[in-house]
Formats: C-alpha cells, sequence, structure tokens
C-alpha cells in the first residue's frame, strides 16, 4: 500500500530560541529558530534578511576609532560625530551635506580625547535648540547650532560620562571623582549650577553607570542597583528605590522600545515597564529564550574580555525593533524585534548580527525619514538600512530551523518535498541543506546543497525607480519547491546567502513527508 503524505505547516515565527531542548522546541515551537543570523521579525511576517548599510558620511578626520554620532533635526537637520584628533583640540564635527564633507567645530584648547572611550549626547529645546556633550574626561559642554560652551564653574559637575534632559533640568552624573553623586543645574539654565537658583546635586548611594527619562521619572541605575527621581524642581524631587538587588552592567543598552526601556542585566534583558499601578514597574526578564546566548556576552563583560563602555546600542522605532552591538570580532551582536503573537500579545523576538563594526550608534527622525547611523573603527559614519551590503561586503544570513520529528522520534520517516514560501525585493540565490536524526554523525548522510533562485523577482518601488505605485518586473512572493528523497527521525532545514542580492523574506514552509510502521 503507497504511503499516506502528511503536510506539516510551519509558519516562520519566534526569532531566536536557544534555550529550550530540542524536543520541546520541535514539536512546540516550529517556526522558532536554533541559528539565525542578520535575519530580523519581517513586518509582513516571516524572517527577513536585513538590509545593508553604506558609508554615506566618510571618514571623521582624526585617528582611531569614532567615538560617538549623533542625528539631531532641530540643528539643521545635523549628523553629529566624535573622533580623537591627530593633532589639536578639534574633535567635534558636523556634517555639511552640501559639500558632504565634515566641518569641526571650534573647541576650547583645554579639550582632550586621551581616555574618552565613548561621547554621549542628550538633545533638548528651552526657546531654542541644543545638543549637549559628555564623555568622561572633559566638562560637559553645549553646542547651540553656532557655539560650543563647556559647563565650568562653581558646583558644576567636574568631568560627567551620563547626562538626561528632565524637566527643564539637565541631570549629569558618572563622574569618575564623584560616581556617586547625581548633578542637575537650575530650570531652563544649562550653565547655572548655584543651588540659590534650583540647581543641586544629591547622592544616590552607587556607582551611578546611565541616566533616562521615562514618562514622568528619572531613572538613575548602578550595576546592582536602580532608583527614580520624581518631581518637577529641587523643591519637590523625590527620590526611591525601583531594586537594589540588580542592575544595568552595560550603559549604552538602555533603550526606549515598545512603551517601555530595556536594558541589559547580570542575567538577561530586562525592562522597566509601566503597569495599572503608576507607583510599580514590572522588570521581568526579556531575554529567556536566548539565555545561552546572552549568558556568552555577559560572561564577556565580568570577565573584562570586553568593557561595556565600548558597547553600544541603537532603536529603529520604524520596525520597533533595537539593534545591540558587540565591539570583539569573535562575538555576534544582537537583534530584538517586537512582534505579535500567533496568540496575541507582542513580544521581542531575537537574532544574532554579524559583520557590523560598530563602536557607536544613533537614530532620530528627519522630517517623516528616520536615519539611522552607526561609526566603526576606522572612523567612517555609515548609514543603516540602505543598500545590500555591508559597505560594499557580503552579507552572510544563517536560518536554522528546530529538527521536526512529528510527535514521536523513534518512527523513521520518508520525507520528499519541502516547499518554501518566500517574500522577494529582487533577485535571490539561497542555499538550503537539509539534516537528518538532530545532527547525529553515525550512520546518516544528509544530500548535498540545495540553490533556491529566483531570478526576475519584483523589484519595489522604494528599492529601484519605474513607478512609485506599483511593484514590477516578476513575482513579489514566489513559491520553490525542493524535492528530495531522504528518510530519518528527525529533519531540519537552513537557509543561509551570503551575498550582494537584495534582501529576501523566509515567510513559511511546508514538508511533505510519510510516517513509516514502527518496528
Amino acid at each position: 500500500m503507497a504511503d499516506r503524505i502528511n503536510g506539516f505547516k510551519v509558519s516562520c515565527l519566534g526569532g531566536l530560541d536557544t534555550n529550550r531542548d530540542l524536543l520541546v522546541q520541535g514539536q512546540q515551537y516550529p517556526g522558532s529558530a536554533t541559528q539565525l543570523i542578520n535575519y530580523e521579525p519581517a513586518l509582513t511576517g516571516g524572517y527577513r534578511r536585513v538590509s545593508g548599510y553604506t558609508n554615506s558620511y566618510g571618514t571623521v578626520p582624526g585617528v582611531d576609532s569614532v567615538l560617538g554620532v549623533a542625528v539631531v533635526e532641530t540643528l539643521n537637520n545635523n549628523i553629529f560625530a566624535c573622533r580623537k584628533p591627530t593633532s589639536g583640540t578639534a574633535y567635534f564635527y558636523r556634517w555639511n551635506t552640501s559639500t558632504s564633507a565634515w566641518v569641526a567645530i571650534t573647541t576650547p584648547g583645554t579639550v582632550t580625547m586621551t581616555g574618552v572611550k565613548k561621547v554621549r549626547f542628550m538633545e533638548y529645546h528651552w526657546g531654542s535648540q541644543k545638543l549637549a556633550l559628555v564623555d568622561g574626561i572633559n566638562p560637559a559642554a553645549v553646542y547651540d547650532g553656532t557655539t560650543y560652551t563647556q559647563i565650568t564653574g562653581a558646583n558644576t559637575p567636574p568631568t560627567p560620562k551620563y547626562i538626561a534632559a528632565f524637566h527643564n533640568h539637565l541631570f549629569f552624573g558618572g563622574c569618575p571623582t564623584e560616581p556617586y553623586n547625581l548633578y542637575f543645574c537650575s530650570p531652563y539654565t544649562d550653565g547655572d549650577f548655584n543651588p540659590a537658583n534650583g540647581a543641586g546635586v544629591i547622592n544616590v548611594g552607587f556607582e551611578i553607570v546611565q541616566l533616562k527619562q521615562f514618562r514622568d521619572i528619572l531613572y538613575i541605575f548602578g550595576k546592582n542597583d536602580i532608583k527614580q527621581l520624581k518631581g518637577v524642581s529641587v523643591a519637590d524631587f523625590v527620590l526611591s528605590e525601583v531594586t537594589t538587588n540588580l542592575g544595568c552592567i552595560v550603559p549604552d543598552s538602555v533603550l526606549e522600545l515598545g512603551g517601555s526601556l530595556i536594558f541589559l542585566s547580570a542575567d538577561g534583558f530586562r525592562p522597566i515597564a509601566g503597569t495599572a499601578n503608576n507607583d510599580d514597574v514590572e522588570l521581568q526578564i526579556l531575554s529567556k529564550r536566548i539565555q545561552f546566548t546572552v549568558n556568552l556576552i555577559i560572561k564577556d563583560i565580568i570577565t573584562e574580555a570586553i568593557d561595556p563602555e565600548t558597547i553600544s546600542s541603537v532603536v529603529i522605532r520604524n520596525k520597533s525593533q533595537f539593534r545591540f552591538f558587540n565591539p570583539r570580532d569573535t562575538s555576534f551582536g544582537l537583534l530584538g524585534g517586537l512582534r505579535e503573537g500567533a496568540q496575541g500579545g507582542f513580544a521581542l523576538e531575537y537574532s544574532q548580527l554579524a559583520g557590523l563594526d560598530a563602536t557607536c550608534a544613533s537614530s532620530n527622525f528627519i522630517g517623516p525619514e528616520e536615519i539611522v547611523i552607526h561609526g566603526d573603527t576606522d572612523g567612517k559614519v555609515h548609514r543603516q538600512e540602505l543598500g545590500t551590503s555591508f559597505a560594499g561586503l557580503p552579507i552572510l544570513s544563517v536560518y536554522q530551523t528546530p529538527y521536526y520529528y512529528f510527535e514521536d522520534p523513534t518512527v523513521r520517516k520518508n520525507f520528499y518535498s519541502l516547499t518554501t514560501f518566500l517574500r522577494n525585493e529582487g533577485p535571490a540565490e539561497i542555499a538550503l541543506s537539509v539534516s537528518y536524526d538532530f545532527d547525529d554523525t553515525v550512520g546518516v548522510y544528509n544530500p548535498a546543497n540545495y540553490e533556491l533562485t529566483t531570478e526576475g523577482a519584483a523589484a519595489y518601488y522604494n528599492e529601484a525607480v519605474y513607478d512609485a505605485a506599483a511593484v514590477y518586473d516578476g513575482n513579489p512572493s514566489p513559491v520553490k519547491r525542493t524535492t528530495f528523497s531522504g528518510s530519518g527521525f528527525s529533519i531540519a532545514f537552513k537557509y543561509v546567502t551570503n551575498d550582494l542580492n537584495a534582501s529576501h523574506t523566509i515567510q513559511g514552509l511546508v514538508l511533505n513527508f510519510a510516517m513509516n510502521d514502527r518496528r
């Protein structure tokens, strides 16, 4: 009697999952991934290979890595960057769109970039637009679009690392000589630290590693503590504890995403999320699915293989996504994106990032367009979400499914075909490999790789110039059927690219198979 052929459908949903046993993952989370590199949760469903980045802003004058970048719409739609000067004190630059060149902003002779690991920025608006800078070595500074001015004088913070704008005050923390002190200026006056005018300093009781406003609260992060400051002026500022048993281990991991603050603690990514009770916060862990992967990063930080000050991250608001850049060549970064689950509700889906050399990053809107940039170790500033390469280099992408065993991993199955549902933004060449029996190497023979080619796939209006109202030149959603003959107790698939082709999305799979009799 002929085998009864079954169809097994998989929707690509759930993201990277490195923390479940293979039996549970293959049966209950078939759309998740055991490997996911340079893919993102697609807005149209499935896993999309990330877009490229281009060296849109040339090379910042100076030596060594880019120390900081900022996208600031209110200061003449400008891109800003900082880099250690070859000589002199010029370290702060703005991008001139007319000449496509960096223009030095005049800085005082007391500035030094020796020992600076990161320059951080804060944009604020008190009647006029300004940009403040801190680096932990020099006094804080303010740029108003014309003049760069250091904040010095009586009662000013000496050399702060971290800055936040909160209720018309600038708050500073992380001064190496005063790591516990939180400074704030008088209302609306960034250079005035006179207590008689409403300025002050608060000893928070721990070493400050980041400051972040969220809604009507200023959060003060330590490595093992978090406090919050409420109020609008020195007359009613109240400092209170959020927690005394966890904190933030990477200063620039603190980001606002999807109505929450997220940060990397010693046990994974956690949120500070508003609850129904405005006096409470939620701190549940967000990275359980990739705990094994996150633990490798945390171990590097704890053992000082990575300096946490050199790790950067950025939010892509249009995609409800954050990207976490690891500076080690041998390590992966992380991408996390919010997506609605199969049962409703939103959750973070993760993948790993590889091939992005990022020492600092920033994003913001200029008009309706979101600009995402990063600086690298060679002094270049790149714009992300552009092109089909990493500054001319191929983009590696890997998606590996869990092992599917169809309820009983001890019964052999015959496999006949795999149908892959794609969404393409141009021609694609994807290598497909098949693996049997949970990677067992004894007596298991896997077939040679297959090639999924979609020549003439559609180009979209935002990827090519033709007709701004239409897709043209082919099918944007090709269905590729791969026939093969094999048998095993379980099966997994891996999709790999390493090329300069346009992005593609793997939306789902259908596997045809037949169950053998138990023997």
